[in-house]
């Protein structure tokens, strides 16, 4: 029997942990040894060890650091190191996962290692499926800077929402790929969690749900929150990212898989994004450069780097 493999993938603070902890509400095996909670994730983040600390190291060997927002290239994916990555992900998945005939995985980080993933999963005969935390950029940065400052500036965290989603969402295309919106999870639970369930061809457990909805939801699990409005008139978002939330809301309304007309336009955005490969490298040098400074003593460099030719 073909086993699934989903993968949670989305950028940082869009509520990829709240998912996870749904998909297991849902029955899906997610391991045994879980990262411990922190004051970032006091409720847990529900990754796997194992698997996480490859993950890392995957970032590591392709020279990634999270705030990184360089796109990555062929060359990249060809490095000698990540054949023996993949073969250590192979045991660790069988190792941790034994028979489950769905499991899930997830780490923030995923999206932007999807070639890393798909033919580690074709290796093992593993049915990928993916599901996409989708929440609005302006609350996501607004979850950032009650964390860290530097980083959850609109500017810095549309860049790494770009890095994040955009560059290899169209390797999902052919495979199932659910889009949950975080702020209609919170609201109506019992009903996303239905449909997560059915665009996954999974039978719920019951118990599970009711156990979500009722121990594991809490209000204090969203501070911030920016509407389907906020997206088209707020000036502070950059226009790709304005662009790319607003294909990724219109998914997370519905109950199929992305259309054509879905796919071309992704694919028109991805381009655009290509167009910036530079500006995105010369981000990543000043924050290597200043890595210890104050974001805001870098944030006019960063911005001049990034608006030089402004993308429409």
């Amino acid at each position: 029997m073909t086993r699934t493999g989903v993968l949670v993938i989305g950028a940082g603070r869009s509520g990829t942990s709240t998912l996870a902890r749904a998909l297991i509400a849902l029955g899906i095996e997610f391991g045994q040894q879980l990262k411990r909670p922190t004051r970032k994730n006091p409720r847990g983040f529900f990754e796997e060890v194992n698997l996480l600390a490859i993950s890392k190291r995957v970032r590591r060997a392709l020279g990634l650091r999270a705030e990184h927002v360089r796109l990555l290239t062929e060359e990249d994916w060809q490095r000698a190191d990540l054949d023996r990555l993949r073969r250590e992900m192979q045991a660790a998945i069988e190792s941790t996962m034994g028979a489950a005939p769905v499991w899930g995985f997830k780490y923030a980080g995923t999206g932007r290692l999807l070639p890393f993933w798909l033919p580690l999963l074709a290796d093992m005969d593993v049915r990928p499926a993916f599901v996409l935390a989708y929440r609005n950029p302006l609350s996501i940065a607004a979850s950032r800077r009650r964390l860290d400052a530097e980083r959850g500036q609109q500017e810095k965290n549309d860049l790494e929402w770009l890095a994040n989603l955009v560059p290899y969402l169209h390797l999902t295309r052919g495979h199932p790929l659910v889009v949950v919106d975080y702020d209609r999870l919170m609201q109506d639970p019992h009903g996303q969690l239905a449909r997560l369930a059915r665009m996954l061809g999974i039978t719920p457990e019951p118990e599970g749900v009711e156990r979500f909805v009722n121990e594991f939801l809490s209000p204090s699990l969203r501070h911030n929150r920016y509407d389907h409005e906020d997206l088209k008139t707020d000036r502070t978002l950059h226009p790709l990212v304005r662009r790319g939330a607003l294909l990724l809301d219109s998914l997370a309304r519905q109950q199929g898989q992305p259309d054509e007309a879905f796919w071309e336009a992704w694919a028109d955005l991805r381009r655009a994004l290509y167009d910036s490969t530079e500006k995105h490298a010369e981000v990543d040098r000043l924050i290597d450069q200043r890595r210890r400074a104050r974001w805001w003593d870098i944030a006019t460099p960063v911005r001049r780097a990034w608006q030089a030719r402004p993308l429409s």
